[in-house]
């Protein structure tokens, strides 16, 4: 017997639940109201932002660095205490082309650099402004005396020497002035080959504070 094709869809077909539907809409509504939330709270936050730090937060350098050369770390045994020193270039490319007034100046700065966690050495960061598409470069010297590590970092470190696997952290906090004398900070986080030396600077992660 042929199916009768007037009679509608089989009673057997699967069919959608309507709660289903609802639900599912219900979930989709949810989702537009939190991103509009979202978005408000953004916008709101950026106004509360000076027009002129808006473009010092949002446009952010791209931070780089380069090992120089460094002292101190030398031998088969490291010393109990150590007094390294780390020459190192800092590296900035800004992308922006806003005109001067976008220029962002870093004042003053801070660097020091880790093994494991254990502060080597520390030093400071010249100021130094960019211009449109610039790429700036700023040298710094880190120094340390009479730093102590224990006997596990120490033979870490010397069994990673010689296998030219060992790497420093090298961490960076840059500020500016910005209006109503709010000082504003980059902290740059940095990793860097000791063995190995590298054809391009070593990039950094970049975070920007904004006091409240």
């Amino acid at each position: 017997m042929e199916p009768d094709l007037e009679a509608g869809a089989s009673p057997h077909a699967p069919t959608v639940s309507a709660k289903f539907v609802v639900l599912r809409l219900i979930g989709l509504l949810c989702l537009v109201m939190l991103t509009c939330v979202l978005l408000a709270a953004f916008m709101a936050l950026l106004e509360a932002i000076p027009k002129s730090d808006r473009y010092q937060i949002l446009r952010v350098p791209t931070f780089s660095v380069d090992l120089a050369g460094f002292d101190g770390l030398d031998g088969r045994t490291l010393a109990p205490s150590l007094s390294p020193a780390f020459n190192l270039t800092l590296h900035g490319v800004s992308n922006h082309s806003s005109g001067p007034s976008s220029w962002v100046c870093q004042e003053r700065g801070t660097v020091a650099v880790s093994y494991a966690g254990a502060v080597l050495a520390w030093g400071r960061v010249p100021g130094f402004c960019f211009g449109e598409h610039a790429h700036e470069r700023a040298g710094m010297v880190a120094l340390g005396a009479g730093v102590g590590l224990s006997d596990e970092l120490r033979d870490r470190m010397a069994s990673e020497r010689r296998s030219r696997s060992a790497e420093v952290d090298v961490d960076i906090v840059l500020g500016w002035i910005a209006e109503e004398s709010h000082y504003l900070k980059r902290l740059l986080s940095c990793r860097v080959k000791l063995d190995e030396p590298s054809p391009r600077p070593y990039p950094c992660k970049v975070l920007v504070s904004y006091p409240w």
